[in-house]
């Protein structure tokens, strides 16, 4: 790879990181009020001015798309209903628009009083101080995190503080045909059971072994830009996944060989299809795919998009952890979307309260209804569930479990983020047989410490 493709990447970077949370505390000169007392007060400030007619503006922005902006608007309406003093001003671009426009907007100071991220991206704007701690509204009750599962709110801490409250909580998961997987005279194991990486390599050359032709056991992984932080978090040291004790990137280059290994070995097998193939079933959308069409028996996705496949198909659709390391060890990386106050808010306050409106109140959780992902409020979870389709409620369970087995939380450091798309890059040319796993994991080494150095500056 050339040196063109060295800055290409640190340029993906840069753009991100024009902005970057807020202080390591939040000062007080005051002791926090009881959770009962600060609601109160808020609602006295709200009343008194609805009747001066006065009105404060709170800016949200969220990533969106036309089915996904009507449920917040539903909710904002809501929460203006009950704070007649508050008009909501909404930015709501799609995916690759909306982090363009985040950028721009914290680099001059002028974004939104709520911010929507996932938890990916912590580490990139926490570093640079543009979002406010949320740790005192908490602690006071204004941010109620009662009976929330802890493993999902760890999500939103970085370096110990808390910046952002989880909308909705996902994770990778492995998807089985299970319909299909018995007519081959097969049978799943039990869903809380681990199976390691090798185990499962010789399943699916087994479940191959059966299968006709232009029909593979499994999807190829060598684009899955979210399994690959599970299997580095699997091969590396507890506490040092993303930089060492040096600030380099963590992963080994044998690490990092090991995963273009593991596809390589079963497309060379049969269990996963030629680059080609793989490619032109991609890019087909979710209904249309592979999994859906029976062209494959396994395949990888975040759990919350559970429903979405299994409404798409027939067969019934198994969900099932994602193999351990061959030494036994869970990687399960929790993804969370999340909101946060950006630094420059002049309405904390209001903004604090409009998120404990959004994730806590019962008919707003019911319009979003698991949208983003699993609620981490266990309350909600039981609130939702009696409603829930099948699959969500599946997706939920699955959820909680790898939880309580996942290594802890950690924020990606800034540039990791970033990294992902380079070893996605790579893993193509290996793929296609342009370079050895061995030379990219050389690359990605050289890629990933210039951007983390780029970020350290």
């Amino acid at each position: 790879m050339g040196r063109s493709k060295k800055l290409l990447a640190l340029g993906i970077v840069c753009s991100l990181l024009l902005g970057g949370c807020g202080n390591n505390t939040q000062t007080s000169t005051e002791s926090s009020p009881e959770p009962k007392a600060a609601t109160e007060a808020a609602s006295e400030q709200n009343q008194e001015k609805a009747e001066t007619g006065e009105k404060e503006t709170l800016r949200v922005a969220w990533w969106g798309t036309t089915t996904r902006d009507q449920l917040y608007y539903q909710i904002n309406d809501l929460f203006m209903a009950e704070h007649p003093n508050v008009e909501i001003v909404t930015e709501s671009p799609g995916w690759n628009d909306y982090w363009t426009a985040q950028s721009t907007a914290f680099a001059s100071g002028s974004a939104a009083d709520v911010v929507q991220f996932q938890s990916n991206q912590i580490g990139e704007y926490c570093s640079k101080n543009v979002l406010a701690p949320l740790d005192d509204y908490v602690a006071s009750g204004s941010i109620n995190l009662d009976n929330w599962n802890e493993g999902f709110v760890d999500t939103g801490r970085y370096n110990d503080n808390l910046y952002m409250v989880s909308l909705g909580m996902t994770a990778q998961a492995l998807y089985v045909n299970e319909t299909f997987l018995n007519e081959l005279g097969m049978e799943l194991w039990p869903e809380e059971e681990d199976i390691t990486w090798d185990e499962f390599a010789d399943y699916l050359n087994e479940v191959q072994s059966k299968l006709e032709a232009d029909t593979y056991a499994g999807l190829d992984i060598y684009t899955n830009n979210d399994l690959v932080w599970v299997w580095i978090r699997e091969n590396c040291e507890e506490g040092y996944e993303w930089l060492d004790k040096d600030g380099n990137f963590a992963p080994s280059e044998e690490t990092l060989a090991s995963w273009y290994e593991y596809s390589n070995n079963l497309r060379k097998s049969g269990a996963f299809a030629n680059v080609e193939w793989t490619q032109e079933w991609n890019s087909k959308a979710w209904e249309e795919g592979p999994l859906v069409n029976r062209k494959v028996l396994f395949y990888f996705a975040n759990a919350n998009q559970y429903k979405t496949y299994q409404n798409s198909m027939e067969d019934t659709l198994a969900i099932r952890k994602v193999p351990v390391g061959n030494n036994g060890k869970h990687g399960d990386l929790l993804i969370t979307s999340a909101f946060a106050i950006s630094e420059t808010s002049k309405n904390k306050d209001l903004a604090a309260e409009y998120i404990n409106f959004f994730v806590n109140n019962e008919e707003a959780q019911k319009i979003f209804n698991m949208e983003l992902g699993v609620p981490a409020s266990m309350t909600i979870q039981e609130l939702l569930e009696p409603d829930a389709d099948p699959s969500d409620v599946a997706a939920t369970k699955y959820l909680n479990m790898i939880s309580e087995e996942a290594p802890p939380f950690i924020a990606k450091a800034p540039g990791v983020w970033a990294i992902q798309n380079e070893i996605s890059s790579v893993a193509e040319q290996v793929a296609v047989g342009n370079l050895t796993p061995a030379d990219a994991a050389k690359h990605i080494k050289e890629i990933a410490n210039e951007m983390i150095a780029e970020n350290s500056n």
